[in-house]
C-alpha cells in the first residue's frame, strides 16, 4: 500500500515496496478505526489508527507475542483513552493477527 499526493503515509509506516510485501488488517477497537501491519520477518505488529481507510497516526505496536498478555507500546494520545483492560485485548487482538 502506498500513500498519495491526497493522502501521505505516516511517518514510518511500512512501505511494500522496500521490503516486498506488508499484511494488513483493519478493525475498529474502542471506537477507533485501526489497522494492524506486519512486515516479513517481524514479530512487532504495527498498529495504526485509519481515518477513511488511510493510516494517520501510529497508534502503537504489540510485542512478546508469545508471552500473556502480549506487550503493548502505545502512543501517549492512546494511553489515556484506553483502559488497562482494553489494552490488553488489544495486545491479544496484534497477537492474533500476528499468528494468523
Amino acid at each position: 500500500m502506498s500513500g498519495t499526493d491526497e493522502h501521505p503515509l505516516p511517518g514510518g509506516y511500512p512501505d511494500a515496496a522496500a521490503v516486498g510485501w506488508v499484511r494488513t488488517e483493519d478493525t475498529e477497537f474502542a471506537g477507533i478505526h485501526i489497522r494492524m501491519t506486519i512486515s516479513p520477518g517481524d514479530r512487532i505488529v504495527e498498529v495504526w489508527e485509519t481515518e477513511d481507510g488511510h493510516p494517520v497516526r501510529w497508534l502503537g505496536n504489540v510485542f512478546r507475542i508469545d508471552a500473556e498478555p502480549p506487550g503493548l507500546y502505545l502512543n501517549h494520545r492512546y494511553e489515556r483513552l484506553l483502559s488497562r483492560a482494553q489494552r490488553d485485548l488489544l495486545a491479544r487482538a496484534g497477537a492474533k493477527f500476528w499468528k494468523s
